[in-house]
Parts: C-alpha cells; sequence; structure tokens
C-alpha cells in the first residue's frame, strides 16, 4: 500500500513520544551521558544479528552511516550546551527550527514538491507547538547570540541525518543502516564517557530499567523509519510533519503520569498540531 509509510511513521512518532517520557524518567537514577552509552550499547548488541549484512556494505554507504551517527551526536552536543544556558521550553519552541531546515533540505537536495497544503500544514504544526511551549516561562531575556547558535546548530544537524536516512536507503537495506548507526553512535558516546572521565557502571543496566525498554523502542522505531524512508512514495517534507504527533503521547503521559496541569489547553494545542499533519496528506 502506498499509504503504509505514513503509518510507519506515525508509529515511530509515538515510540519517540514515549522515550522522551523514559528518559525523564531514567535521568532520575542515571547520569545522561552514562544512559545514552548504554543505552545505544544495548540497541548495537540487538543489531548484531544483523552483522553479516551490514558487513557487505562497501565503503562509501558505511562512510554515509558514520556521516549520519556523527551528525546525530553533534546535534545532541549543541543540544546539551543550549540547555545549560535556556529554559527547556524556550528551548523547545527554538527546536522547532529543524522542520524549516528538514523541509529546506527535501526540497533542495531531494527536489521535493513544497505545495500549498505542506505550507498550511507547517504552519498549523508550528502553531501548535508554540502554544504548548509558550505557556511556560520562557526565560528569553537571558539568552545569548551563543546559545542562539547552538539550538540552531542542533536543528541542522538533525536534519542532515534524516535527509541521509532518505538518501541511503535508496541502495541499502534498513537493518544495515541501523547496525552501522547503532555501532558508530555506541563508540562516539563511549568516547565521550572516556574524554569526560565520567564514572559509569555496567550495574546500571540492572538498576535502571528504563534503559532496555528504551533500547528496545529505539531499534524498532528506528527500523521502521529506515523502512519508511525505504518507500518510493515517502516524503522528507511530509515525515517531518508526521513525527511531530510524537507530541500527542508527550501530553498524554504528563497528564496521566507527571500529573501536569493545563491538560485541556494542551490537548487543543494537540489537536491543532495533528490537523496541520492531516491537511497536507488529505489535501493534494
Amino acid at each position: 500500500m502506498e499509504s503504509t509509510w505514513i503509518y510507519l511513521v506515525v508509529i515511530y512518532a509515538f515510540l519517540k513520544g514515549g522515550r522522551e517520557c523514559m528518559k525523564k524518567a531514567a535521568l532520575k537514577k542515571s547520569g545522561a551521558n552514562e544512559i545514552l552509552f548504554f543505552y545505544t550499547l544495548i540497541g548495537f548488541i540487538m543489531t548484531l544479528p544483523f552483522a553479516k549484512s551490514a558487513f557487505a556494505l562497501d565503503g562509501m554507504h558505511i562512510f554515509f552511516a558514520f556521516i549520519k551517527s556523527a551528525s546525530c551526536c553533534i546535534a545532541w552536543l549543541f543540544s546539551l550546551l543550549a540547555l545549560k544556558r535556556m529554559s527547556v521550553s524556550l528551548y523547545s519552541v527554538m527546536d522547532l527550527g529543524r522542520m524549516v531546515f528538514s523541509t529546506a533540505l527535501g526540497v533542495l537536495v531531494l527536489g521535493e514538491a513544497f505545495t500549498l497544503p505542506k505550507a498550511i500544514g507547517m504552519v498549523l504544526v508550528i502553531t501548535g507547538l508554540l502554544l504548548v511551549n509558550l505557556k511556560k516561562n520562557t526565560n528569553a531575556n537571558s539568552t545569548t547570540l551563543f546559545t542562539l547558535i547552538a539550538v540552531l546548530m542542533n536543528c541542522f544537524f538533525n536534519a542532515i541525518s534524516g535527509t541521509l536516512d532518505k538518501v541511503l536507503m535508496k541502495s541499502i537495506e534498513p537493518v544495515q543502516l541501523q547496525f552501522w548507526f547503532m555501532f558508530f553512535m555506541t563508540v562516539i558516546y563511549g568516547c565521550i564517557l572516556l574524554v569526560r572521565k565520567e564514572k559509569f557502571s555496567f550495574k546500571t543496566i540492572k538498576t535502571n530499567y528504563w534503559i532496555p525498554i528504551m533500547s528496545i523502542s529505539l531499534i524498532v522505531g528506528d527500523l521502521l523509519l529506515f523502512e519508511a524512508n525505504a518507500s518510493p512514495q515517502s516524503q522528507v517534507t511530509l515525515m517531518t510533519l508526521i513525527k511531530q504527533s510524537s507530541v500527542v503521547v508527550s501530553v498524554l503521559s504528563g497528564w496521566l503520569l507527571f500529573k501536569e496541569k493545563d491538560i485541556p489547553y494542551k490537548l487543543f494545542c494537540t489537536a491543532i498540531v495533528v490537523a496541520g499533519i492531516l491537511v497536507p496528506l488529505f489535501i493534494k
């Protein structure tokens, strides 16, 4: 079915939204770098059955898989620099810039059409997400030029990673990319731990059960996303919008698990986001 890739991206987005909540719970027991290392290490171990297929790739494809992994890590480092200097709510608002970069790369690099329904959808999605986050205190006055640049760099490198997914899926299998992506991410996060001389223990995997659960979610979600990218009908410009449906999980989990306030308002904002996703899907 031509629309199968849409369902795959929706499931990916819901899993991603769930992981954000799991990260919040995991951070109560372990440090961020330790979580990221074990999170990707377990994920890599889960991809080992695909090793034979992955090693069949030529050097050029493996190199581009490394570029994708490095782009994700660079984006993560820039996001940390920004989060240390600004509120989470303001960061969430500015992080919407990745939608702009992803759309631009989809149009300029992949030659996708940026239609009026897509433009309307993007405006609605950004409006809904802005309303959700601007409800909170943003401390915008304390934001420096360096911080703004860090956020933009995070958005840019995330967009590069997403564009590479589409490019690579034209010539390799999803499990091959997943193996090398998890391998390089594990190596990079491991090096960061060693360079920063941070303490970590393998007992963390046993005591912080959220880590292996997140790893399973990561592997399943990424595999679905790669499969969606492999579909000739899929478009980065549309996938960028659909991924924002993760806000549904974030709002509902915040209500049911973390007892957050202003749920009716947030559900209204979520409805705007969903409307923005549906417009380009049903209006051609």
